[in-house]
């Protein structure tokens, strides 16, 4: 169990696509999502994760767009606003120096 409640869901929610069968069959993208859920588990950095679920989550949905993963577009839609925050503070942090 993790510390953080927002890690602990953030890997609830890797699980439920992580367990779907429509993800299972495709092996390259199940082996990104148990590498982002290690990776979790591990650091506990719920930021740096949730941003790179929704980066193997949209790569996931292009690659499938002909017959969407459900469990994907729903990953995806969870991630997104934490991914946006966290891409906002990096280059905030990179461009202070230039402001």
């Amino acid at each position: 169990m993790l510390k953080n409640p927002k890690a602990e869901r953030l890997l609830q929610e890797i699980s439920v696509a992580y367990n779907d069968p429509a993800v299972a069959a495709d092996k390259a993208l199940a082996a990104k999502l148990l590498a982002c859920a290690q990776e979790l588990a591990k650091h506990e950095n719920y930021l740096l994760t949730a941003t790179r679920v929704n980066a193997v989550a949209l790569s996931g949905i292009r690659q499938h767009m002909h017959q969407p993963i459900k469990s994907l577009n729903t990953l995806y839609q969870q991630t997104a606003r934490t991914s946006e925050y966290y891409w906002g503070v990096a280059a905030a942090a990179f461009l202070s120096p230039l402001w």
